[in-house]
């Protein structure tokens, strides 16, 4: 599995779902792009696509 910074990990189960979603990181700093660019180099097994599924079910819904 690659490494990327823990801002940009979140991409990566969005980045391998689908060839048409891609999402865009807002930035102002060359290095934190760079650091969400890293996240399409991570592998996420089918064991952590289905973890990562699972926790975000289980999260509480954002209010605001």
């Amino acid at each position: 599995m690659g490494r990327c910074a823990p801002a940009a990990g979140p991409a990566a189960p969005t980045l391998g779902r689908s060839p048409v979603v891609l999402p865009i990181p807002g930035t102002a700093r060359t290095d934190h792009l760079e650091d969400s660019l890293a996240a399409a180099d991570l592998q996420l097994t089918p064991a952590h696509r289905d973890r990562l599924d699972r926790l975000a079910e289980e999260a509480p819904a954002a209010s605001g």
